[in-house]
């Protein structure tokens, strides 16, 4: 049976930056301002769902199990929310999100891999080292050097070659 099913929400939308200010150079002298990231922290008006967000984007540090008990309830029912406001289920939509959270702590952070892991949820650097390899065929050490660009935190000017 087809249907012209379409989500609420699309996972690009959901996503919370964890900074609250980008730096940016300004002038010849090349010095770093600061300016405010706007961060809307209820994206989808849904409470549940955007503590969710809030949960995986912003605060670090959790465990699958905290977050059920955070959310107040199973994670297979959430899971079906997710896909009927999303598309994608309660797994699907989390590593989405971690990916991109992921993506943004390697280019603009110095932080270590493992402390990155961590910080969005992954159970061990092995689980987000799989889950970069799956996605994007290489470790997130080369990930980072793919993503940075002058001027970021600890940018470096490297080739490297497509894979």
């Amino acid at each position: 049976m087809a249907t012209d099913f379409v989500p609420q929400f699309k996972p690009e939308e959901l996503y919370i930056s964890p900074f609250k200010a980008v730096r940016y150079y300004e002038g010849a002298t090349a010095k770093p301002h600061y300016r405010p990231v706007e961060r809307n922290m209820s994206p989808t008006g849904v409470h549940l769902l955007d503590e969710f967000l809030r949960i995986v984007c912003t605060s670090g540090n959790y465990t699958l199990r905290s977050l059920e008990l955070r959310l107040g309830g199973d994670i297979r029912d959430f899971s079906a929310m997710c896909r009927l406001l999303t598309g994608l289920s309660f797994s699907e939509l989390h590593d989405v999100l971690r990916l991109r959270l992921a993506d943004d702590l390697l280019r603009y952070t110095d932080f270590e891999v493992k402390e990155i892991a961590k910080y969005c949820g992954f159970a061990n650097y092995s689980a987000m080292f799989k889950l970069f390899e799956r996605t994007y065929k290489y470790a997130p050490g080369v990930r980072r050097l793919k993503l940075r660009r002058s001027g970021d935190l600890g940018a470096k000017v490297i080739e490297i070659p497509n894979k």
